[in-house]
């Protein structure tokens, strides 16, 4: 008898390809399948790698990374632990368009389409801040490693750095050069020097953290751009965009405008690219797409000119049943999450093997 999962579903109903030309191969199994009453608009994992979240309508969900456990969920009524509690929520519609952990993995921050930032105490089952500055939706969050701050990337066209600590807005990134529209997805440095920027303007822009000085705009997409990722040692940026590609950008002439620091554009998808993240170590380049594929690709084929390196992803994983709006890499194991839309709202957890 075929496996199912506790909505009747079979657990295989998934497929992987492998690029023949590649020497690395990978065993991937889904581990969990968590489904979720309303898209899942973003995946994050935590950096000790024993939580994983999702945003989706009215809340952050937090799950055990092992099990798959649902652990909690955060809403603007406050934390809610059981079913119950759940059937009883009664605010409005607002999705949380994206959440990060605090490097200790002790706070979590969402942001939402209410046009606010709350940050969670993980441990203490409560808000610690409540973030206010932006007019327009929040579509994206992200921590500096050092803990000491978040950023923010709002509809309203701007980014903003707030200390982690206060809750205090500290400085807003964007001026006469843009962004000219929404501020789609947003990451610091590994060094916490750099703010990057995707923006619906189809601009990737690079500011300094501490003056807010716009350093570099990248401007090589055709359409907007949707989501960005410093690789693990900060050497370069990965952007993907609604123009089905992604583009990798070399920082080491960070500050010289007319420096040309595209050194690679991946093709493969077949609609639009919705995200993009570096695996820890930096050995794959992962993108979600509407194109409902989730794709590997091997950034050192690029950066070594190895024949081959215009040959496609490396591996493609199909499951979901519409777009996979956001994917994830947890910091310490080799586990990644994937989260999708209608018709199913799933995430899924999926680990790999990496064998040569």
């Amino acid at each position: 008898m075929k496996a199912v999962d506790t909505m009747g579903r079979p657990i295989d109903d998934w497929n992987v390809v492998h690029n023949p030309t590649s020497n690395i191969k990978m065993n991937i199994e889904l581990s969990h399948t968590l489904d979720h009453d309303s898209v899942v608009c973003c995946v994050r994992f935590s950096s000790d790698g024993r939580f994983m979240s999702t945003g989706c309508n009215k809340m952050a969900v937090l799950y055990d990374a092992e099990t798959g456990r649902r652990i909690c969920m955060f809403t603007r009524e406050g934390v809610l632990e059981t079913q119950e509690e759940l059937d009883n929520l009664s605010c409005g519609d607002s999705y949380v368009r994206s959440v990060c952990f605090s490097p200790d993995s002790n706070y979590l921050v969402a942001g939402a389409e209410d046009k606010t930032i709350k940050v969670w105490d993980i441990k203490a089952r409560r808000l610690r801040h409540s973030l206010h500055g932006h007019t327009k939706d929040i579509y994206s969050v992200d921590y500096s490693s050092d803990g000491r701050f978040i950023v923010s990337g709002s509809g309203d066209k701007r980014a903003k750095l707030w200390d982690a600590a206060t809750g205090e807005c500290i400085r807003t990134f964007g001026d006469d050069e843009g962004p000219r529209d929404g501020v789609t997805s947003v990451a610091v440095s590994p060094d916490g020097q750099y703010i990057a920027a995707g923006s619906l303007d189809r601009v990737v822009r690079i500011w300094d953290t501490n003056t807010a000085a716009l350093l570099e705009k990248y401007d090589g997409h055709n359409d907007s751009v949707y989501s960005v990722s410093f690789s693990p040692d900060g050497k370069y940026l990965a952007s993907g965009s609604l123009d089905r590609t992604l583009k990798l950008w070399d920082l080491s002439q960070v500050g010289n405008r007319t420096a040309q620091t595209c050194r690679h554009t991946f093709e493969g998808h077949k609609d639009f690219v919705l995200s993009v993240v570096f695996a820890p170590q930096g050995t794959w380049l992962i993108s979600g797409s509407k194109d409902r594929s989730v794709q590997f690709w091997d950034p050192s084929r690029v950066l070594s000119g190895a024949t081959g390196a215009n040959d496609g992803p490396m591996l493609i994983l199909q499951g979901h049943q519409n777009s996979v709006i956001s994917v994830a890499h947890s910091p310490a194991c080799m586990l990644f999450a994937t989260g999708s839309g209608i018709p199913y709202h799933q995430n899924r957890f999926s680990r790999e093997t990496m064998f040569v």
